[in-house]
């Protein structure tokens, strides 16, 4: 719920957005607006960078965004997705 703060905290650099979105990996980009990846489970993730180059097995830990945000999120071994936008 909005409050006097919201817009404080929109500028916080300890802040990567302001909602979050379950993703479901598919071979397919990710929507534009993407801050940070993060998975619900320890798992494996599999994914295509800027370039397109596939790249498979990068290890996440549970609820720590990955350090970098994909193009695509083709598949995880575990858990669910969710997307950080803002």
């Amino acid at each position: 719920m909005a409050d006097m703060y919201s817009s404080d905290r929109s500028f916080d650099p300890m802040t990567f957005g302001n909602d979050a979105t379950k993703h479901t990996p598919a071979d397919a980009n990710l929507p534009i607006n993407v801050k940070a990846v993060v998975c619900s489970a320890d798992c494996t993730v599999d994914f295509k960078n800027a370039a397109g180059t596939a790249r498979t097995g990068f290890p996440a830990k549970a609820g720590i965004p990955l350090p970098f945000v994909p193009s695509r999120i083709t598949a995880v071994s575990a858990g669910d997705v969710w997307l950080i936008q803002g």
